[in-house]
């Protein structure tokens, strides 16, 4: 009892938990809901590290300042550095991974997913961990008036300002995967192990920093040797990722049915409106025969990487998408994806008449064209709903023709014929 009393009387992670677990479920509450999704509603929780990181390295920084003046850390003791410097840092880094585990839970709650994903609060664990090393090393090393200020910033700037730098993937070396994933999508080892090397290599020089005999200190570089070598090899691991720190997720989780001659695989969250889903994609797929378009007879929510050859890829959100919406995510899938063009390609234009077509063709309501298509090209491009009645009047025949003439023009990177873009009755 007399040591939690003193616990909750000298340390500020003990006076601050519960503002901070409080400020973690407030703040996820501004970020959208995930699509029933528990990795992607445990990825949103680390958003917060931002400012939960901050606050275990001042609470950190508070405890070695504590050790400096009252000259603990370097009277003789029989406990080690380390186990001193683990002890007064756990009950920060408790306190934190606690709020994000909280702000991790009060998504997976607005989003209906499953249990937390234990990837994101082990990772969020050993992010706090480094900086709550680093904040000790800090406070034991300066004054705490400095170390106090440079504990709060310096988390803060390597957790939301090296996010917002280019190359996109350095982002993946903070260890707070907030980009992470779509329903297709799962959170890449890569980048789990790049943050998880940057870590410990953060932990290693604050220990070197602290702990190493008095001659390393005056070696120039030493204590950040540990830090730089594991940046190197994070950066090894994540160079030429994207934004997102994704792999393809296993379609073994996928839940397939055939009717009709139709597959339609939809991922286990969705599948309170598998069948629904199920029988607009029959529907689109019978009109899109009756109008004289080619249609698969496999559709998948899988990631375009790993669906089957030939298959549809589509994507829809469980809660909110509506039958239109799941006719245009269908006919987006249809159409071909826009050319990788260095300065930009002037074909990819084409691909919106053609997008207008295959939605049209598979049963969009005349509301939903209107305000998906529904504006004004200008000049000289001819309206997209114009061309779309021009096709509705058409044969088969001349349909045909004229979609594979669009796909033909929306891969051109230069020099777009404008005129062809027009149905030719």
């Amino acid at each position: 009892m007399i040591g939690l009393r003193t616990a909750v009387r000298t340390m500020p992670a003990a006076w601050l938990a519960v503002p901070v677990c409080v400020l973690a479920a407030a703040y996820v509450g501004f970020l959208y809901p995930s699509d029933g999704y528990a990795v992607d509603a445990s990825a949103k929780g680390t958003s917060t590290l931002p400012f939960v990181a901050p606050f275990v390295a001042f609470c950190a920084a508070w405890e070695g300042s504590r050790l400096r003046r009252g000259r603990v850390w370097s009277a003789p003791s029989v406990r080690s550095r380390l186990a001193i410097g683990f002890w007064v840092v756990l009950p920060a880094v408790l306190v934190g991974v606690v709020a994000v585990t909280v702000a991790i839970v009060a998504q997976l709650a607005r989003s209906g997913g499953g249990p937390p994903d234990v990837r994101f609060i082990a990772m969020s664990a050993l992010d706090l961990a480094a900086f709550g090393a680093l904040g000790l090393a800090l406070g034991l090393l300066l004054p705490f008036a400095v170390a106090a200020p440079v504990a709060i910033v310096v988390p803060f700037l390597w957790l939301a300002f090296l996010p917002a730098m280019e190359p996109v993937w350095l982002r993946h070396l903070t260890g707070m995967f907030r980009d992470c994933c779509g329903n297709e999508r799962d959170l890449s080892s890569q980048a789990v192990v790049a943050s998880a090397l940057v870590d410990v290599g953060i932990i290693a020089s604050a220990a070197l920093l602290v702990s190493g005999p008095p001659g390393l200190l005056r070696r120039v570089g030493a204590p950040a040797a540990p830090f730089a070598l594991s940046l190197v090899a994070g950066v090894a691991l994540v160079s030429g990722m994207s934004y997102s720190p994704t792999v393809a997720r296993d379609p073994a989780a996928l839940d397939c049915a055939t009717t009709e001659g139709v597959t339609v695989c939809t991922w286990p969250e969705h599948r309170q409106r598998a069948d629904e889903v199920a029988a607009i994609v029959r529907e689109v797929r019978t009109a899109w025969q009756a109008a004289g378009i080619e249609a698969p007879t496999v559709y998948t929510e899988a990631d375009a990487s790993v669906k089957p050859d030939g298959a549809l890829g589509f994507g829809f959100n469980g809660a909110l998408s509506k039958r239109d919406d799941i006719i245009n995510g269908l006919a987006y899938s249809l159409a071909p994806q826009p050319p990788d063009c260095p300065y930009g390609s002037e074909g990819a234009i084409v691909l919106e008449y053609l997008q207008a077509w295959y939605t049209a063709a598979g049963g969009m309501s005349d509301a939903k064209l209107e305000d998906e298509f529904g504006f004004t090209q200008g000049e000289p491009y001819p309206e997209v709903l114009d061309v779309v009645a021009d096709l509705e009047a058409a044969t088969p025949e001349v349909r045909r023709e004229w979609a594979d003439r669009a796909a033909r023009l929306s891969q051109i990177c230069e020099g777009l014929p404008i005129d062809q873009i027009a149905v030719v009755p």
